[in-house]
C-alpha cells in the first residue's frame, strides 16, 4: 500500500499545497482531478442538496483514486466531495412543490439523490456529500453546477453554510505524488499512545519530529495524520485527510474523511 500527497495548481510544476497557498514540491506528480465550482458530469437532477434549504452544495473536489483507495470497486474510480448548508439553515427551510410560486421549490421537486450519495454531517449541524463516481462521471468532468433558478433579487443564503450559486471558485487541478517518508502508511491513524505500531509525528517537547515537519500542512491519502484538535475514531487506512481548499470553511482547520468506514470529521484550528 501507498500513501499519497496533494498538490494543487495548473500544471505539474507550478503546485502548491493549497489553490493560492505555498508553492510545494512533488516528485512526479500525476494530474487526477480538479478543485473549485464545476463538478462531475453527473445529471443535474442528482446534484447534492442541502436537506433544509434546497441549494446545490458547494462542489468542493473532485479525484481520481489510486487503485488501492477505490473502496467501492474499480467501477468508481473517483470521488467527488461537497460542503452544503451550515448550522443556522433551520430559518431557511424550502419545501420541495412543483406548484409552488417559488422558483427554487418548483426545481427541488424535480431533484433526487445519487445512486452513490453518501451525505455526511458534522457535529454543528452542517451537511457536506460524497459521491463515488463511474469513469464517465469523473472523466466528462468539469461541468457547472444546476442553473440559479432563484428569482431575481433574492438574499442571499444565511445558514452560514456553501452552495454552489452563492460560492464560486476557479477550476484548479489536483495532482498526486506517492509520499515516500511516512513510516505511518498501511497502519490505521490512533491517537499516539506508547507501544502502538503508529508513529507518533511529534517529540517529547511537542515539536515535529524530521520525519514529520515536511509533511505537516499537506492534504493527502493515507499515511500520518495531522488533526488540528481531536482525530476521529474509526480511521482505516484508507482516509483522505484535506485542508481547507476551494472556498470550503473548517474554521481554519482540516478534515478526516475514511474511504472504507465512511468516517467523516473535521476541526477547526
Amino acid at each position: 500500500m501507498k500513501a499519497y500527497d496533494l498538490g494543487f495548481g495548473d500544471s505539474a510544476d507550478k503546485l502548491a499545497e493549497t489553490p493560492g497557498g505555498e508553492p510545494l514540491t512533488l516528485d512526479a506528480p500525476v494530474h487526477a482531478g480538479w478543485v473549485g465550482s464545476a463538478g462531475p458530469a453527473i445529471d443535474p437532477a442528482l446534484w447534492p442538496r442541502g436537506p433544509v434549504t434546497g441549494l446545490p452544495m458547494m462542489h468542493a473536489f473532485t479525484l481520481r483514486l489510486p487503485a488501492d483507495y477505490q473502496r467501492r470497486g474499480p467501477g468508481f474510480p473517483a470521488i467527488a466531495f461537497f460542503q452544503g448548508e451550515g448550522q443556522f439553515a433551520g430559518s431557511d427551510a424550502v419545501e420541495a412543490d412543483a406548484s409552488s410560486d417559488d422558483p427554487l421549490a418548483r426545481d427541488l421537486a424535480g431533484a433526487r439523490p445519487h445512486p452513490k450519495l453518501q451525505v455526511l454531517n458534522d457535529e454543528i449541524g452542517g451537511t457536506f456529500a460524497l459521491i463515488w463516481l463511474t469513469e464517465k462521471e469523473f472523466a466528462d468532468g468539469p461541468v457547472a453546477p444546476p442553473a440559479d433558478v432563484r428569482a431575481p433579487g433574492s438574499p442571499a443564503a444565511s445558514d452560514e453554510g456553501c452552495n454552489a450559486w452563492d460560492n464560486v471558485e476557479p477550476t484548479t487541478g489536483i495532482w498526486l505524488a506517492e509520499r515516500t517518508a511516512d513510516p505511518n502508511v498501511g497502519i490505521p491513524p490512533v491517537e499516539y499512545e506508547p507501544n502502538t505500531k503508529y508513529q507518533d509525528p511529534l517529540t517529547e517537547d511537542s515539536g515535529w519530529t524530521p520525519w514529520a515537519e515536511p509533511l505537516f500542512g499537506r492534504s493527502h491519502l493515507g499515511g500520518t495524520a495531522f488533526p488540528v484538535q481531536a482525530l476521529p475514531e474509526g480511521l482505516t487506512p484508507y482516509y483522505l485527510e484535506i485542508e481547507e481548499i476551494a472556498g470550503m470553511n473548517f474554521g481554519g482547520g482540516n478534515a478526516q474523511l475514511d474511504l472504507e468506514s465512511g468516517i467523516f470529521d473535521w476541526s477547526c484550528g
